[in-house]
């Protein structure tokens, strides 16, 4: 089934280059986790954003340890075109010029790190973090439409991805009670005056 998927969009949409060219610049925002991680930094920076910034920190530490230490190297399931070399995946990349990734196809790093970030947002920020999911859902459609990964790569990276997206954000909310108990001001005691007038007061 994962192969006919791949069969079906290379035979009724790649001989439209003007898509093809879409797809391929769609899917380098999820290139090496870099739309994510700029997100997440881009957040950090700025005071009113800077915790969910740190939720997507949290939940793309947890993807890079998920997917590319644990299930990449474990799994190391080949490529669609190293698999079946003789369906012309390779031709196609050749001709947009896109790059051919070489470590395991299950997961789909691309999708697993945007939807990680994605989801995050959407915790922190509810219906304003839509736009975010939707950009992952996107970049996802794109592996599978230039045949980088089988559909259940790229179904195994949103659920990881959005696994991490959810335990970032938990994460983060106890990493702040944390701190903000940790390094909350303590009342200060009144002056000793005021301390004497309490006294006679009472």
């Amino acid at each position: 089934m994962d192969i006919q998927v791949l069969q079906w969009f290379h035979e009724v949409f790649h001989d439209q280059m003007w898509l093809n060219y879409i797809m391929k610049y769609l899917t380098y925002i999820g290139e090496f986790g870099a739309g994510a991680i700029i997100c997440g930094v881009v957040l950090l920076i700025f005071k009113k954003t800077r915790w969910a910034g740190a939720a997507i920190a949290i939940a793309l530490l947890l993807d890079v340890l998920i997917v590319n230490v644990i299930l990449k190297l474990s799994v190391n399931r080949a490529r669609p075109w190293q698999d079946f070399p003789d369906l012309g995946f390779q031709e196609f990349h050749n001709s947009i010029s896109v790059r051919e990734p070489t470590d395991s196809s299950f997961p789909s790093g691309h999708t697993a790190s945007l939807f990680a970030a994605a989801v995050a947002l959407v915790m922190y920020y509810k219906v304003k973090g839509l736009p975010a999911l939707g950009v992952a859902i996107l970049v996802a459609i794109s592996r599978i439409y230039l045949c980088m990964h089988y559909p259940t790569d790229v179904i195994g990276g949103m659920v990881i991805g959005s696994i991490c997206g959810v335990a970032g954000y938990f994460l983060m909310k106890l990493v702040k009670k944390f701190i903000l108990q940790k390094f909350a001001k303590k009342p200060s005691e009144p002056p000793p005056d005021e301390q004497n007038e309490e006294i006679r007061n009472n």
